[in-house]
């Protein structure tokens, strides 16, 4: 019979097997944060990690992450770096490498676990002042409605699984608790609350000029959502790209203002005078095509936002222009500058990523035109990329097509002679052009040399006009997917065969003289077409293809 007895005493043995199952676990913690609790006194007094202790120090830090809580473990790295007179933060003066250990891995684990507490468990972190800025402790906190609109028209552009970021003009100040309220029929929509504009995770670089990670996202789930980030940042709302709900208001508390120009909303006079003041280390201007995020320093320059930002949506326009595309573009673009990024100077993307030195040129319209930055043609090539389509890039051209936007943009918007680059006078593609046919025409070359490779579309332009392109871009949106190119040597085939048909020449021989291949059958179906090749094309000592 199973008595009362028997019960109490079949769940007494489980509770036992279950502790005893625990108690190796509890264990490790215990001593893991005993080591480290240890190891903080011991900084306490001496202010310092010794030389030779180092390593023993890493290792505890390590095991600690490995088994303690976030909170408590984000609570006694704080302490302990509070007490070391040595410890190192990241700065673009002194990055922090992975040899410049215990604060490596301190600030690995800091950043990791910093994303894994509660937005009210959240703390500022030192290395916030050095990058993205301190706010100024007397800025006033404010509550505002913020309207936002979720089914702008236009064209789209980029994943469909991407989510849409919307401005607020607000800034969280490191630490600092924030709280969005929305409608109950809003929540659960796949909003998020964004804390931070530095998109750029670092993880996979030897070395540091920030934290690797300064980024925060809070789903809202409810009507109120409680969100902060350890090193702060610019406030959006987060969409996702099909998300059409029409206008929602999005109320926010705790916020500090930030300097936001909107063009055509705006006004100019109280920008001036107020608005570029606001405390906040970084803010925006806001065009109807593309958003600069800038230090809070370089936006108090600004005097004429109107001007600019009308210059710069008449840029974006190129770029629908040569695609043949309506101005009206869904996704307003975003360019945001950090003292370090995941690749290169500059790079693609949603925002597109430059370094910190071009800040002022991107707000110096007679700059750009004139092309007095080297980087002015980095940024138009990397909208370029965010504008390329696979279809027309074949292997060995992403760095190439890409650059028929800068090429359009320095045409049609800039005042500069010779294209615009050093390694596009007509000089050097002379100089290139020569050497590469002298040397024999070699494919793998050419894929490997995207100035090289953009001389040949640029005898295209030179000869036949923009008109072609743009043409054939938009022949390619049309395409149903059983006509999209399915292989390299499709999309060779198929640009070849559609630009020749654009311009009525049979461009065949000009693509073997580049020695670009393509396919007997691609070359017969324009052999109807008069040859097509420029003057003096090939120069003279060319030697055959290899």
């Amino acid at each position: 019979m199973f008595t009362k007895t028997t019960f109490r005493l079949l769940l007494s043995a489980l509770v036992s097997v279950i502790l005893l199952a625990a108690w190796p676990s509890y264990g490790r913690d215990n001593k893991a944060a005993q080591e480290l609790d240890d190891l903080i006194a011991k900084v306490k007094r001496d202010k310092i990690i010794q030389q030779d202790k180092i390593d023993e120090a890493v290792n505890i830090i390590s095991r600690a992450g490995e088994v303690l809580p976030a909170a408590e473990l984000l609570d006694k790295l704080e302490k302990l770096q509070q007490y070391r007179q040595d410890s190192v933060i990241p700065t673009a003066q002194k990055r922090l490498s992975k040899d410049m250990q215990p604060d490596y891995t301190i600030l690995s684990l800091q950043v990791g676990k910093a994303r894994q507490v509660s937005a009210e468990q959240v703390k500022a972190h030192p290395a916030a002042d050095a990058f993205p800025g301190p706010v100024p402790e007397d800025a006033k906190k404010v509550r505002r409605k913020i309207k936002i609109n979720t089914s702008a028209p236009g064209w789209q552009l980029g994943s469909t699984r991407s989510r849409y970021w919307h401005s607020t003009g607000l800034y969280a100040a490191p630490g600092k608790l924030i709280t969005v309220s929305v409608a109950e029929e809003v929540a659960e929509k796949g909003l998020y609350v964004r804390i931070g504009a530095h998109n750029d995770r670092l993880w996979r670089k030897t070395s540091w000029a920030r934290a690797p990670e300064i980024c925060r996202s809070f789903e809202i789930t409810q009507t109120e959502t409680k969100a902060a980030n350890a090193f702060g940042g610019l406030v959006y709302i987060e969409a996702p790209s099909d998300l059409k709900i029409g206008q929602i208001t999005v109320t926010i508390e705790g916020a500090v203002p930030a300097p936001y120009y909107v063009l055509g909303k705006t006004d100019t006079d109280k920008w001036r005078k107020t608005i570029r003041e606001h405390p906040a280390p970084w803010g925006e201007l806001a065009g109807r095509k593309v958003i600069f995020t800038l230090p809070s320093k370089v936006l108090r320059t600004v005097d004429e936002p109107e001007d600019l930002m009308n210059f710069w949506d008449a840029v974006m326009d190129r770029y629908a222009e040569l695609l043949g595309r309506d101005p009206q573009r869904r996704r307003i673009e975003r360019f945001v500058p950090d003292v370090q990024i995941s690749a290169g100077y500059m790079h693609s993307g949603y925002p597109l990523m430059t370094m910190m030195d071009i800040t002022t040129t991107m707000v110096d319209k007679e700059r750009i035109i004139s092309n007095r930055h080297g980087g002015v043609w980095g940024l138009f090539h990397e909208i370029g990329h965010n504008h390329q389509n696979r279809d027309w890039t074949f292997r060995g051209t992403v760095e190439v097509t890409v650059n028929l936007f800068s090429l359009y943009i320095m045409d049609k918007v800039c005042d500069v002679p010779d294209k615009g680059h050093p390694s596009i006078t007509r000089r050097a593609r002379k100089r290139n052009t020569e050497r590469y046919f002298a040397d024999g025409c070699d494919f793998e070359k050419w894929k490997r040399d995207p100035f090289l490779a953009l001389c040949m579309y640029m005898q295209l332009q030179e000869a036949f006009g923009w008109e072609p392109f743009t043409k054939v871009f938009k022949e390619y949106r049309t395409l149903a997917q059983d006509e999209r190119p399915r292989s390299e040597d499709d999309k060779r085939d198929q640009w070849m065969v559609r630009f020749s048909r654009a311009v009525g020449k049979d461009l065949g021989p000009f693509f073997e003289a580049w020695a670009v291949p393509t396919t007997e059958k691609a070359r017969a179906s324009i052999a109807d077409l008069p040859t097509w090749m420029p003057d003096g094309f090939p120069p003279e000592g060319a030697k055959p293809p290899k």
